[in-house]
């Protein structure tokens, strides 16, 4: 199965992308659901950023993420931007554009 992970691009701030690896290495947390099931991780990306929005950069590595077969993408916690007290609205914009092109989202890693 082909895994994805996408965050926001403010994660950066605080994320290096361990805890998220660890889990999907171990199977644990989010990725639990998958314990004994082959995966590869085909993608780890951010966004460009609240000013770009979708931008054609952004566009490219959500179409690439679709052209490669992914089959789930997990979105990390860090994606909750504090500064709005909600779910990153670029984020929350691209998970519905792979959505609507067949691939599953998981709202947490670790």
């Amino acid at each position: 199965m082909k895994i994805a992970m996408i965050n926001c691009l403010k994660a950066n701030e605080v994320c290096t992308g361990a805890g998220c690896l660890k889990a999907f290495n171990g199977r644990t947390k989010h990725f639990e659901q998958y314990a004994g099931t082959d995966l590869e991780l085909v993608a780890m990306a951010r966004c460009n950023g609240c000013e770009a929005g979708i931008d054609e950069g952004f566009k490219e590595k959500l179409d690439r993420i679709v052209s490669i077969g992914t089959e789930v993408c997990h979105v990390g916690v860090c994606t909750v931007r504090k500064d709005l007290g909600k779910e990153c609205p670029v984020i929350t914009e691209a998970l519905e554009y792979l959505q609507e092109r067949g691939i599953k989202i998981v709202r947490g890693t670790h």
